[in-house]
Order: structure tokens, then C-alpha cells, then sequence
């Protein structure tokens, strides 16, 4: 997956990473090489579980005969739903994600690994039911992660839910992102286009996989 290595080895610690993917898309798929990527170097991976996205994909990979091991996870909102190994877990209200309570969760996983990939899956799903008041506080909150130069957070949006439901939220989201990704099914490939970068390298790059290489 060298073409999607350039991708990942092009971000920067402190980055907030959007990446925008279609509903046919196979997100599991980059998912997966965003794992073996960090495995190959060594970095280690927290994903947040937003509404039981998480245990979804790896179903989703078990099905296509591809797997991954038991990554670090933290549960927010859902239900009975389990993938990885949960190392904490909140509940999502009415109108907020509780981050006082998420940085607490994750401080001893950070104090152990380091710098660390930090890939969120599910978020497309608050943005369904939140009110306009609520997106903005929410993407407030995130934006005061941008920065945090102990993880890179890379955030998979499902956009044709998002259109759907708040045409609002990804402009607003790709204002706050260092970096703003498009994962797409073209062909017999997958795309991964880039709009915005925090690195130059990357601006204007299109890393394309066959789907096929990606079940090897």
C-alpha cells in the first residue's frame, strides 16, 4: 500500500485530518491500511467509537477476509456493540460529547504510547441529530484539539450522510481541518484526493489504489 504510505507519512503530529468518503467506498479499507501503516512504523492507534461505527467496520473487514488486531477504543455512545479493547467509555447526551470526560480516559493511554494515530469513525452520525447550536459547539470543541501535537486525529465523515441530513457540517469542518481528504470508489480503484493540506507536499495529490491490491 506504498501509495497510501505517502499519504500517512505526509501528516503531522498536531494535525486534525478530515477525511470525507462516499457510502460505497469501502471505508474499512482505509482504515486498514491506515493501521498497517502505523504498525510498519511503530506508532499505535486510539479509535474513538462514536454510536458503534467501530464494531461495524471490522465486521465489514471480516467479511471481505481481511481483519485487525485488537486495537485501543474508546466507546462513545452506542450500545452493546464491541470491537477492540475498550479503555473507556461515555455516554452522548442531548446536546454535547462530554470532553472533559474523554480527556480523562485517554491520559493513561497516552501517557504509555506516545505520539499516536487517533483515526474517529462515526461522528457523520451526531452531526444527523444534533441541532445547528449543537454542531457549532461540537465543532468547537474539536477545534480545540487542532494542535495537540500528541496524536494526529483523522476523522471519517460519511459526506452523502452528512448532505443529506446538515449541508452545513463538512464546510464548517473542513474550515477547522489542517488537512481535508476525499476517499472515493472510481472504477475498478479507490481514491483518496487531497484538497488541503498542512503539508504542501500533499496539496493537490491523488493516491489511487486498485481494490483489488487492497485484499492482498
Amino acid at each position: 500500500m506504498g501509495e497510501l504510505d505517502s499519504f500517512f507519512s505526509g501528516l503531522k503530529f498536531g494535525e486534525t485530518v478530515l477525511v470525507e468518503y462516499a457510502s460505497n467506498s469501502y471505508p474499512e479499507l482505509l482504515l486498514k491500511a491506515l493501521h498497517d501503516f502505523a504498525s510498519a512504523n511503530g506508532i499505535r492507534i486510539l479509535v474513538d467509537d462514536i454510536l458503534d461505527t467501530y464494531p461495524s467496520l471490522v465486521t465489514s473487514l471480516e467479511i471481505l477476509g481481511l481483519s485487525l488486531p485488537e486495537i485501543a477504543v474508546i466507546k462513545i455512545g452506542g450500545g452493546r456493540r464491541e470491537a477492540g479493547i475498550i479503555i473507556g467509555r461515555m455516554e452522548v447526551d442531548k446536546y454535547s460529547i462530554p470532553f472533559g470526560h474523554y480527556v480523562n480516559s485517554i491520559s493513561k493511554f497516552r501517557e504509555a504510547n506516545g505520539p499516536y494515530f487517533n483515526p474517529v469513525v462515526g461522528l457523520h452520525k451526531i452531526a444527523m441529530f444534533f441541532s445547528k447550536r449543537e454542531i457549532l459547539s461540537l465543532l468547537t470543541s474539536i477545534s480545540g484539539f487542532v494542535g495537540d501535537d500528541r496524536r494526529i486525529a483523522i476523522y471519517f465523515i460519511n459526506e452523502d450522510a452528512v448532505e443529506s441530513s446538515e449541508p452545513a457540517f463538512l464546510p464548517m469542518f473542513e474550515e477547522i481541518a489542517t488537512t481535508v481528504a476525499e476517499w472515493y470508489l472510481e472504477g475498478d480503484e479507490l481514491v483518496l484526493a487531497v484538497h488541503k493540506a498542512a503539508n504542501p507536499g500533499l496539496l493537490g495529490k491523488e493516491y489511487r489504489v486498485k481494490v483489488s491490491k487492497l485484499f492482498e
